[in-house]
């Protein structure tokens, strides 16, 4: 089989699996026209963002290509614990989707509930907290993680 025709095979088969099994999150090909379609996402296993004492987690789900105006969309969690304090360095959306979140961006303190969406301009650093546990979806102007 050719190299490009195994990588055509290899990635139709990615973008086919179940966000469940997914890592990483799947980019779609440049000039794709194909809907995509990933069920369950708030199920899939969400990866620890591996910052001491912090139980948040992340994972991509799915990205464009498209390298002017880049995408990249994932499930994030946060748990009762130590706060995830992160600046960003990309515009970024938060929607809660179960559960509640805090968001400090220093001058100001909000809890976000299930609908609630949240914006964060490039250059913020916000502060995520909880009493009991959040989760959202979130998208944000840069490429997979």
């Amino acid at each position: 089989m050719k190299t490009s025709r195994l990588i055509g095979v290899l990635l139709a088969t990615a973008i086919a699996v179940p966000a469940s099994v997914m890592a990483h999150g799947v980019q779609v090909p440049a000039g794709s026209k194909k809907l995509q379609i990933f069920k369950n996402v708030q199920r899939m296993p969400i990866a620890s963002m591996n910052e001491p004492g912090v139980n948040a987690y992340f994972e991509d789900v799915v990205a464009s290509s498209d390298s002017k105006a880049p995408i990249a969309c994932g499930m994030f969690r946060i748990e009762k614990g130590k706060p995830l304090v992160y600046t960003y360095d990309y515009d970024d959306t938060k929607m809660i989707l179960d559960g509640h979140i805090f968001f400090s961006d220093g001058t100001q303190k909000v809890k976000g509930v299930p609908g609630d969406v949240m914006f964060f301009p490039k250059g913020s650093t916000i502060t995520f907290s909880t009493d009991q546990s959040g989760l959202a979806w979130a998208c944000g102007q840069r490429k997979l993680f």
